[in-house]
């Protein structure tokens, strides 16, 4: 029979299959990626466990916890597993590389499969992604900047489209990085966000620039890692101008969600009370009711986003490596600007 492998290192052997042997709540906030999740223990039952084990005795835990998760367990083989051939390989982990990892092992290293236990668990993993972001230096950033509307994302995304090395922050975050910039899904937690980022930068070749847009240090609940965040601050960087016009159609345009539901400028109207004049907010507000996006949309560009922008454009000039002018938004005109800009760079 085989023996059960222990590694120090999840992507230092091939495997059919990682597998997170955690509850669902621990998988959701971070995990290897591309792992599965088969909990031996769910919340609850590790609840059930934890309460026995303080309150009676470390034995009866113990019962009570081989009982749930053989239970599990045999769940798995019946549906999760059943179709695995004989020479299928697995990877098994859980928060430090214990109990629960290795009552899963036992059981699929008895029926022959290769089974291996990540030494350390996730917790193993989680300190190499801490280390990599210390590494993120080793990178070469090239960051996109332009005033609110450029269509920097929409750069980004076609940059990626023509195989250049991009990373779309927005989209790993699950926001557009502004008061308005929801998605209709939940943020990732931050330690997921983290691990996403590190996954995309192993994929990258280091001696090839990255493209990355300009953002804030925070991106909706989420903040960009600090090692991320001072190394942009010292990064090339490729300015677009588009007029304000432009900028304003393609803002309603790309926010026509918040057109159709007003309801959802709440937030934003909310700040613009707390952080502008009263007379600037009741401007707004009244634009709003009227369905006069234009007016609204060009006020706050140039009144409220455009001098928050122009602050930090003045300190970063020198960094500017390129400038373009882009008269248009359309799909055509990003497709031709993201030609220029690879083939500049090369």
């Amino acid at each position: 029979m085989k023996k059960i492998k222990n590694v120090d290192d999840w992507q230092s052997i091939e495997y059919d299959e990682i597998i997170d042997v955690r509850s669902a709540s621990e998988f959701i906030e971070d995990h290897i990626p591309n792992s599965i999740n088969l909990p031996v223990l769910n919340d609850s039952e590790r609840s059930k466990v934890g309460k026995l084990y303080k309150q009676e005795s470390r034995f009866k835990a113990k019962i009570l916890g081989a009982s749930i998760v053989s239970k599990n367990i045999s769940k798995f083989l019946t549906k999760d597993l059943k179709n695995k051939t004989s020479n299928w390989k697995c990877l098994i982990y859980c928060w430090r590389g214990g109990q629960r990892s290795r009552s899963l092992a036992l059981v699929l290293n008895e029926i022959g499969y290769d089974v291996s236990i990540l030494n350390g668990g996730y917790k193993n993993y989680r300190s190499k992604i801490v280390q990599d972001l210390k590494d993120i230096f080793d990178y070469k950033f090239i960051v996109i900047q332009g005033k609110t509307g450029s269509g920097k994302t929409k750069i980004i995304k076609e940059l990626k489209f023509n195989k250049a090395q991009a990373i779309d922050l927005e989209n790993l975050a699950h926001h557009r990085g502004s008061l308005l910039g929801k998605i209709n899904e939940n943020q990732p937690s931050q330690k997921s966000f983290e691990s996403s980022l590190i996954n995309i930068l192993k994929s990258f070749n280091k001696s090839c620039p990255i493209f990355i847009e300009s953002e804030s240090s925070k991106i909706g609940k989420l903040h960009l890692p600090k090692e991320l965040w001072s190394h942009l601050r010292t990064s090339k960087r490729i300015f677009i101008n588009v007029n304000i016009k432009e900028r304003t159609k393609f803002l309603i345009n790309d926010y026509k969600h918040l057109i159709k539901n007003p309801i959802l400028l709440k937030p934003f109207l909310k700040s613009i009370n707390r952080k502008e004049n009263n007379e600037f907010y009741t401007f707004c507000n009244g634009k709003i009711k009227q369905n006069q996006w234009e007016e609204f949309v060009e006020t706050i560009l140039i009144n409220h986003y455009d001098p928050k922008y122009e602050f930090s454009h003045t300190k970063n000039l020198e960094k500017i490596i390129q400038t373009y002018e882009l008269k248009k938004l359309s799909k055509k005109h990003i497709h031709e600007l993201a030609k220029k800009i690879i083939h500049k760079i090369k």
